[in-house]
This record gives C-alpha cells, sequence and structure tokens, in this order.
C-alpha cells in the first residue's frame, strides 16, 4: 500500500545528524507525555544559532503548523532545548513522535534535521481496497538533512506541508495528502548549494515517490504514478522505493519487460527484498511461467514470515491473496481457498478478499463458508448488485430457501435502480447463468432455480 516514510528507505544511518556547530547538548531526555496511537506529534527543537541574526525558526515552524493543523490528531510541540543525538531515538519512542525536529542556521542558510517516525501500521483504505502493501517500502525511521535558504519568508514552509501531507496520508485522506505534499514539492529551494543536493535529493524523491503512490495504487492513474516514480529514480537511482514503483507503473501500462529488466536488476543489489521476489512473480505469472511463479512466490513468503510488525503480517496477507487469485486463475481452488484463508487469518478483511473467498468456497462446495464470507462482502458494498446475486445463491446452495428468495428479491430491485440497460442486463444475465451452473451440479435444486431464473427474466424484461 506508503509515504514518505512512506516514502522511504533508510539511506542515512540512524543518528548521523550534520549540524555544523562544535557544541552539544547533555545527553538528557526531555519528559514528554506519549501521544495517543492514532495522533502525530510533532517535537520540535529550538534551532541553534551560528552566525548572522538571531531568529527562532524552530518557533515559527511549530506556530506555522498549529495554525495549519486540520485535525485534533495532529499535534505540534516544543521542546525546551535540543536533544543530543544520542537520545532522539529513545525520545522518539517514549513520545510516540512522528517526526523531530532539530536544527542550525547561520546569516546565510538553515540546515534542519528530520527524523520520521513512521506508523506500524499501513495507512488506512477503503472497502473496496485491494491492498497497497505491495508497493509500501520497509517501515523504518529515516533521517533528512534539509536545507533552506535564509532570505525567505517562512523557509521551511516546504517542511510545514511535508508534515500535513504525512498525517493525511497515514489517516488515508489522499486528497488532503495530494495536495499538501504537491505544495511542498514546489515549495523546495530552487538553487541547492552543492554539499546539500545529495541530501535534498533525498528528500525530492520521497516526495516523488509518495505522490506516485497516491496517483498510482490509490488513484489507479498509472501513467501520472509512472511519471512521478521515474522522477524520483532520477534523483536516487539505487532508491528501491521507486524502482517498485516505476516496475508497477510499467507493467499495469502492459510493459512487462520493462518492469522485469528494472526488478532483475533490483534483486542483483537487493537479493533479500520480498516485494522484488513478489513483483517479479506476478510477471511470470502473466506471461504464463507458472513454476517460476510458484517459486518466487514462496520466496517473498519465506522472506516476509520471519517479521512479525503489524505492517509485515498485512504484506504478508497481501502476498497470500495474490497467490491465491494465482492458484485460482491455474483452477487449483483448493490451493486458492487456503491462500485466502491464510490472508483473512492475517488480518485482510477487504471487499475483494471476501467476495473471492467466498467464491472460491462456493465452487469447491464449501456453501457455508462461502456464505459467511458473501454475507459480509455485500455488506461492505451494499450498492453492488452482485455481491447481493453471490450471497443469494450462496443461501439457495446452503439450503436456505426462504432467505435465498428475500436476497435474490433485494438484488433484483437494487439491479433495477440501474439506470442504464446494458447494466442492468449484464447483472441479471451473470445471475441467471450462475443458476443455470448451480443446476448442472444441483439437479435437486432444478425447480427453485427455474422459478429464479423466470424472476430474474421478467425483472429484465
Amino acid at each position: 500500500m506508503a509515504g514518505s516514510l512512506l516514502l522511504a528507505v533508510a539511506l542515512l544511518a540512524l543518528g548521523v545528524w550534520l549540524l555544523k556547530s562544535a557544541s552539544r547538548p547533555k545527553a538528557t531526555i526531555e519528559v514528554v507525555p506519549p501521544a495517543a496511537p492514532d495522533t502525530f506529534l510533532v517535537l520540535i527543537a529550538p534551532f541553534r544559532h551560528d552566525g548572522g541574526e538571531v531568529y527562532d525558526f524552530g518557533a515559527e515552524l511549530a506556530n506555522d503548523l498549529q495554525q495549519q493543523a486540520v485535525s485534533e490528531l495532529f499535534q505540534v510541540q516544543m521542546l525546551a532545548a535540543q536533544p543530543a543525538e544520542e537520545v532522539i531515538p529513545e525520545l522518539a519512542a517514549s513520545s510516540r513522535a512522528r517526526a523531530i525536529i532539530t536544527g542550525i542556521y547561520d546569516e546565510n542558510s538553515i540546515e534542519a534535521q528530520l527524523y520520521f517516525i513512521p506508523p506500524d501500521t499501513l495507512p488506512v483504505a477503503g472497502p473496496e481496497s485491494d491492498g497497497r502493501a505491495l508497493l509500501m517500502p520497509d517501515l523504518t525511521p529515516t533521517h533528512y538533512t534539509l536545507y533552506a535558504p535564509r532570505g525567505l519568508g517562512h523557509p521551511l514552509q516546504y517542511l510545514q506541508n511535508w508534515l500535513l501531507g504525512q498525517h493525511a496520508f497515514w489517516q488515508g485522506n489522499y486528497d488532503a495528502a495530494m495536495d499538501a505534499l504537491t505544495m511542498a514539492r514546489h515549495l523546495l529551494p530552487t538553487v541547492i548549494p552543492v554539499a546539500q543536493r545529495t541530501h535534498m535529493d533525498h528528500f525530492a524523491a520521497s516526495i516523488l515517490w509518495s505522490l506516485g503512490y497516491i496517483q498510482g495504487p490509490v488513484r489507479h492513474d498509472w501513467p501520472a504514478a509512472r511519471g512521478f516514480f521515474y522522477q524520483a529514480m532520477s534523483l536516487q537511482s539505487d532508491a528501491l522505493p521507486a524502482i517498485l514503483g516505476l516496475a508497477a507503473a510499467r507493467a499495469q501500462l502492459h510493459d512487462a519487460p520493462g518492469a522485469q529488466a528494472l526488478l532483475q536488476n533490483a534483486l542483483r543489489q537487493h537479493p533479500q527484498e520480498w516485494q522484488i521476489h513478489f513483483a517479479l512473480a506476478e510477471i511470470k505469472a502473466q506471461q504464463g511461467n507458472t513454476q517460476e511463479a510458484r517459486v518466487l512466490f514462496e520466496q517473498a513468503i519465506d522472506l516476509l514470515s520471519g517479521a512479525d510488525t503489524p505492517a509485515a503480517q498485512q504484506a504478508l496477507a497481501d502476498v497470500y491473496f495474490n497467490r491465491g487469485y494465482f492458484f485460482y486463475q491455474q483452477e487449483d481452488y483448493e490451493s486458492a481457498l487456503a491462500d485466502y484463508q491464510q490472508a483473512q487469518a492475517l488480518g485482510r478483511a477487504d471487499l475483494y478478499l471476501l467476495s473471492n473467498l467466498g467464491w472460491t468456497a462456493y465452487l469447491l462446495g464449501d456453501y457455508e463458508t462461502a456464505l459467511t464470507a458473501s454475507t459480509q462482502a455485500a455488506a461492505l458494498a451494499p450498492q453492488r448488485p452482485e455481491l447481493g446475486f453471490n450471497k443469494a445463491l450462496h443461501l439457495l446452495a446452503a439450503g436456505r430457501y426462504d432467505e435465498a428468495d428475500a436476497a435474490y428479491d433485494a438484488a433484483i430491485q437494487l439491479t433495477l435502480k440501474n439506470d442504464d440497460v446494458l447494466t442492468r442486463s449484464t447483472y441479471f444475465g451473470v445471475a441467471y447463468q450462475d443458476l443455470a451452473d448451480l443446476a448442472q451440479k444441483r439437479p435437486d435444486l432444478q425447480s427453485k432455480i427455474t422459478e429464479l431464473q423466470s424472476r430474474i427474466d421478467i425483472a429484465n424484461g
């Protein structure tokens, strides 16, 4: 599924804080009450002065953030003093902060140190989520060294928008995240000293990755996503999130060879990254190389199974779901059902998982399992007639005839609300054929099936 943490891979070692001043604060930890689990807490320390006019850039950043915060879940707190670099991990853990910011400035420039701690679960997704963990990099703390010229008014405004964008992203408010992160990118300094360019490219690439993630997996605008991921790679050619994103975009845009070339090159550099194995498995499956796909799926699962973080469990559920669909396409329904149920046991409960699980169980004659899943799927999207028809079919197969009657009536009435004649006919046609297929397996239900087919025909006109 995500995010600048999301956005980022830990390319810089934790604790490398490039402050110019030789003076160091005492290694004591300021007591900060721990934030609630859903709160996006930003801790900002006073920036240290190293020449030029004295100005409190940290307080200005905190004030700007507090004025623009649109949610009680976004909180900003000023620290009394700048923490020593060695206590920052412990401060992050004890306060549950999402970002800790320190800095130094002189007469010409500002250097801000941003330590970002992503949540340990993936962004919120809607009931029709197709699983987005597969493009997310490892959710590890990330350190950015940021530059801003001193002469500008509100020189750290791009950081302000980035933080607001991160908060929106992790709340699943992707439109607001897109707006804030786009603004952050627009406000980045245009002239950057040579010594700071690599650091700023790291940060800019993370913004581009986030924008690509929102456009691709979230909005399904893969041409736009491809552009963002390509730009991210142009800034950091070896950054795994950008490579995975560009490969996914190419695959979605029917350039499987281009995606495969990217991934195979990345695999040589990152042989232990489960996402590369998974992405290659998907491509091999599409190409009909089923044996290679099976091996790659298994390697991805093995690499992920050793991690016990919530995000890793979500990702593992997504891999099982995708392998389940691979088995389904091979008509290996028992293996498909086992993988779907494993994904469910790991916490996936979205519409795609439930509807696929229900239908696969139905094909295997496990009508009670099918009914449980199809009922849950229909409840997640009550406006979708095809899910109502699936639930009705499974009720019928399970021998619950009165409930099946009512469910078919409800699905028929829901279908009739659709103004498009062709769409209505499609829903009715599929429901009619599903009943015909059930009659082949269950001749004992023939009279009831004939009655229901007649009702569908009348409704279809």
